[in-house]
């Protein structure tokens, strides 16, 4: 009886590493012959100020780029998530002070059980701040949204967007807070 090993998983490994440093040498030889042809001047000769202004020019790049496509990202997400609804919160705490992430716990019912629960996060971001300048005129202050949830079960509308799964939380996916207001405490 002849065993054949079958090394296809390896093989596509090896071929996707392979096609991604094609990928990456391409992308600095062109980065080196745009740094020569920029920074040298008729002569062949290095210019400082040249050097230092594509130095420049390339770390403002690799700022600003990023930056720029997860505003895309999150403002696609928040558009195509956006919720105003009316929930009960009941509790909200700062769960990672170093990084001001907040999260606030509440339920779609007064009568809060494990099918109607659900749990937000606050967290600063670009588009965050940008959103609440265009609402409210000033910054994203995650504290002053969270301070806002009273302790006990309160009915408050909720401006939020976010994927609202169960399974998404496993991968510390929650929907995101954007502006809090509560009626006032209710009775038990």
């Amino acid at each position: 009886m002849h065993v054949k090993s079958n090394n296809s998983f390896s093989q596509r490994i090896i071929a996707v590493i392979s096609f991604i440093g094609t990928k990456i040498r391409k992308l600095f030889s062109w980065y080196k012959d745009l740094w020569v042809k920029f920074t040298h001047n008729k002569y062949d000769e290095f210019v400082y100020k040249r050097g230092i202004t594509m130095a420049a020019s390339t770390l403002a790049v690799m700022v600003i780029v990023p930056v720029f496509i997860c505003l895309i990202l999150q403002t696609t997400y928040y558009w195509t998530t956006y919720k105003k609804e009316t929930i009960y919160l009941s509790q909200s705490e700062e769960i990672y002070p170093d990084d001001n992430i907040w999260g606030v716990r509440g339920c779609y019912t007064r009568h809060c059980d494990s099918d109607s629960s659900i749990y937000f996060r606050i967290k600063p971001s670009l588009f965050h701040h940008l959103w609440n300048l265009g609402h409210n005129g000033n910054v994203f202050l995650p504290d002053v949204i969270g301070s806002s949830v009273p302790t006990g079960l309160t009915q408050c509308e909720v401006i939020s967007y976010g994927i609202r799964m169960r399974m998404t939380m496993l991968f510390n996916v929650y929907p995101n807070i954007l502006k809090v207001t509560c009626a006032g405490v209710e009775p038990n």
